[in-house]
């Protein structure tokens, strides 16, 4: 496929200047290095809403569009001869960078429309991801979790994570994309790295809520090296599946939404404490001991209600209290007391 263009540089950086139709950019440029299926990837990553706005400006209110898409060619897949772009005739070109919205709404309307593109070329993952962010950092619609996401590849890869250097959000990514990926960890595909709706929580939710826990200055957690605070998030949250495994499996229950999530990830240190106190060891098991003392609470709207942050620090001293008065009638749990 031979496309005119033009070639030019800015601070070093050889750029490409041409014309595809929408169509044609949809079907060979890539949304997402992280989900195969183009359909997936458009769909989990971005608004539908914007999507159908931009489609029906195209057909209904004749608009144009006549902002550039930027994109990243990938090395091999083009040359440049003669003042044309050459370009694989199958298989992805590369990764649109900035203006996704603009080509699945372009792509959605009946109007097979041209669009300005202006491509970098060769760029490497790291690089690409870099550049995203710059660019729609302060842009409507980007979800917070795909930054996160982005950027545990932009910071390259950490050696140390018991390094004081490294911060609490780089921290709270990486506990993330282990319990999202390891085999046994009960959170196996429930954190949404893409801003995606759907079940489980979001990266963005799971950091916030678990920077004050693993941050290497003031984290209640900072006495313990990064693995064991892997190891305390596993065993906490695999207590809590096996506990309360009926509100787990049901896409109902607040347990795995923001107020009965973000409830649990306040009560977490103090739950921490209770275990280490009345067990003396921190472990799935005696986790589950103690937290069979309040087996028939309910993640719901009645025990749960409202939104927001106060709301799920108000669901912590709910499950806190319920765990203290519980454990005061509790005899096997308590330390005895003599003279």
């Amino acid at each position: 496929m031979e496309i005119p263009a033009l070639e030019f540089k800015q601070n070093d950086q050889t750029l490409y200047c041409f014309l595809l139709t929408a169509k044609t950019i949809y079907a060979r440029f890539d949304v997402s290095r992280r989900i195969d299926d183009k359909e997936k990837g458009y769909q989990r990553s971005f608004s539908s809403t914007r999507v159908k706005q931009i489609a029906r400006y195209i057909d209904k209110d004749k608009g144009i569009l006549p902002n550039s898409i930027l994109v990243n060619l990938d090395a091999d897949t083009f040359r440049y001869e003669n003042d044309k772009l050459i370009l694989n005739e199958n298989g992805s070109l590369g990764f649109i960078i900035d203006g996704q919205h603009r080509v699945w709404g372009a792509n959605d309307a009946k109007e097979d429309i041209l669009l300005p593109v202006v491509a970098t070329a060769g760029l490497d993952n790291v690089e690409q991801a870099k550049l995203f962010i710059k660019i729609n950092q302060s842009q409507k619609g980007v979800p917070a979790s795909l930054y996160l996401d982005l950027l545990a590849l932009t910071d390259g890869v950490v050696e140390d994570f018991d390094d004081e250097g490294v911060p609490a959000q780089r921290r709270s990514v990486e506990l993330a994309k282990r319990l999202n990926e390891e085999e046994d960890s009960p959170l196996l595909e429930l954190i949404r790295t893409t801003g995606d709706s759907g079940r489980g929580i979001s990266l963005s939710e799971f950091v916030t809520q678990s920077k004050n826990l693993v941050d290497p200055k003031n984290g209640k957690f900072l006495n313990y090296g990064f693995e064991q605070q892997y190891s305390i998030f596993k065993i906490y949250f695999k207590a809590i599946k096996a506990v309360f495994l009926a509100e787990w499996e049901d896409e109902k229950s607040l347990i795995l939404k923001t107020v009965g999530f973000g409830g649990l990830m306040e009560a977490f240190y103090e739950i921490f404490q209770l275990v280490s106190q009345t067990s003396k060891t921190f472990s799935t098991d005696n986790t589950i001991q103690l937290l069979n003392l309040i087996k028939d609470f309910k993640f719901n709207s009645e025990n749960l209600p409202g939104g927001g942050i106060k709301a799920q620090q108000n669901a912590a001293k709910v499950i806190i209290a319920r765990l203290k008065k519980e454990l005061k009638s509790n005899d096997e749990l308590n330390v005895p007391i003599a003279e």
